[in-house]
């Protein structure tokens, strides 16, 4: 049966006679099977010590909004201390590391450079690194398996959207690209990481017959997932890209878009294991809040991983050969480039869309895909 690495972690004889002073990086992911937190049963084993949480954006919860701070709080039937990495810090300073003798880390990621617990996995072990501190990634699996597409991150895109210089869709599991890290920057730190069990990554999140755990407010089920690595560009636009409505990242529109010519423009550029229709639909919060958008609507007619990043640009491209001039890539105060550069950790995207160059011909021209990685599976 198949077993996330949590389960692996527990079954550790290494501190069958220690009281190991624990913090754990998590949040509602860090789950076993049955739904029991990491957290609560660390506190319930008496091989260990809970000294304290860090939790990564979104919050402990995985329900705080996206892009927005996140203020420390309290496990209050633990008097456990949360200390949020996506507030005033990003890393935790010495002064959290001291007192401890592992640190670990188990967030359930969706396999995208963007999504942004791989950059919390990094400023982890760094610090750990620091503070010569053994780390224990307690893997998960990725979803979208071993597919490998999306540029590699250009240097001067680099951001918190874009921390690990990695291709957008890299094909690891969180343990397979915390020994990457380790590897790549050279931190010599102890890092040990706990294998899911009876797991191949072309294995299929139903195959797996495992509970889906929220990582994020907008990542509400495995299909959406699978495509958010193509979708998430309309992040970049000022375009809903369907935050507060029932189907992230899946219904993409603005209350001033032809759905009906975007969608005939769309049609003809969709491979076969997606389909498209059009939608109407109010979103109850982030763009356009509680007014009434047009757009398409996107169902995946696969449970197995296929490329999408080429959807995404797709999708871009038909719209603005349809609502030419219409479409502007939006900012953010924080960054000096358009936010879809950060993103697709390039400017060709952005660039060769506003050129009308086709999707094929835009993939052919991002950074080459120069990735080496070690599998821990098959």
């Amino acid at each position: 049966m198949f077993q996330v690495g949590l389960e692996s972690f527990f079954a550790d004889k290494d501190y069958n006679n220690s009281k190991t002073k624990v913090a754990v990086v998590s949040n509602f992911t860090g789950r076993d099977r049955n739904g029991k937190h990491l957290v609560y049963r660390i506190a319930e084993d008496s091989r260990f010590v809970l000294k304290r949480i860090f939790s990564p954006e979104h919050g402990f919860g995985s329900n705080e909004p996206d892009g927005e701070a996140v203020a420390n709080s309290k496990i209050k039937d633990l008097n456990i201390e949360i200390i949020s990495l996506y507030g005033a810090n990003r890393k935790p300073d010495l002064n959290m590391l001291k007192d401890l003798d592992l640190l670990i880390f188990d967030i359930q990621d969706v396999g995208v450079r963007f999504y942004t617990y791989i950059s919390t996995l990094r400023n982890i072990m760094e610090a750990a690194n620091e503070a010569n501190l053994l780390v224990a990634v307690l893997d998960r699996p990725n979803f979208l398996g071993r597919t490998i597409e999306g540029p590699d991150l250009e240097n001067g895109f680099e951001s918190f959207v874009g921390h690990l210089p990695i291709p957008l869709r890299y094909g690891l599991t969180s343990g397979e690209l915390a020994l990457w890290i380790k590897e790549h920057y050279k931190l010599n730190n102890e890092l040990k990481v706990y294998k899911c069990s009876d797991y191949n990554p072309s294995m299929t999140f139903k195959k797996l017959d495992f509970p889906w755990f929220k990582p994020s407010p907008s990542m509400p089920d495995i299909k959406t997932a699978m495509l958010y690595p193509g979708t998430c560009f309309f992040e970049g636009t000022e375009l809903s890209e369907g935050r507060g409505t029932d189907a992230p990242f899946r219904k993409i529109g603005a209350p001033w878009i032809d759905s009906n010519l975007w969608l005939e423009a769309l049609k003809p550029l969709l491979p076969d294991y997606v389909s498209a229709k059009t939608t109407i639909f109010t979103p109850t919060f982030s763009k356009f809040d509680n007014q009434e958008c047009n757009g398409v609507f996107l169902e995946l007619l696969t449970d197995e991983p296929k490329p999408v990043v080429e959807i995404g640009i797709a999708l871009l491209y038909s719209l603005m050969q349809t609502h030419k001039g219409k479409i502007d890539f939006t900012g953010r105060p924080s960054l000096s480039k358009p936010f879809i550069d950060y993103l697709a950790g390039t400017d060709k995207l952005r660039k060769g869309l506003l050129e009308g160059k086709k999707t094929k011909e835009i993939i052919s021209s991002f950074p080459s895909l120069r990735f080496q990685a070690k599998y821990l599976y098959n």
